[in-house]
C-alpha cells in the first residue's frame, strides 16, 4: 500500500486565499493494474465525478500521479501551488 497528502494552496480569482487537501490511497501492488482512491480534506474541496481512479499499468505510483493530475486539474484548482508528500505520517 502506498499513500500520499496532496496539499493545494493559492489565490483564488476573487482574491481569498485557499487551502486544501487531498488523501491518495493506492493498495494493489507495485506493478500492473488498480485503483486508486481520492480522499476529500478539505470542505468544499472540488472533487472528480469518481473518487477512484485505475490505472492499467504502472502500479500504485502510477495510481497516485493520476489520482494528482485530476486533483490538479479540477475546476477550482487549476493554477494552486501543489505539495504532495508520499507516505506522509
Amino acid at each position: 500500500m502506498i499513500t500520499a497528502s496532496l496539499r493545494l494552496t493559492g489565490t483564488l480569482d476573487d482574491g481569498a486565499e485557499v487551502y486544501r487537501s487531498y488523501y491518495l490511497v493506492a493498495d494493489f501492488g507495485s506493478h500492473g493494474s488498480g485503483k486508486a482512491s481520492i480522499i476529500p480534506m478539505s470542505i468544499g474541496a472540488p472533487m472528480p465525478d469518481d473518487d477512484h481512479l485505475e490505472v492499467k499499468y504502472g502500479g500504485e505510483e502510477q495510481a497516485l500521479k493520476v489520482a494528482a493530475e485530476v486533483i490538479k486539474a479540477l475546476p477550482g484548482n487549476q493554477g494552486l501551488e501543489v505539495k504532495a508528500v508520499i507516505n506522509p505520517e
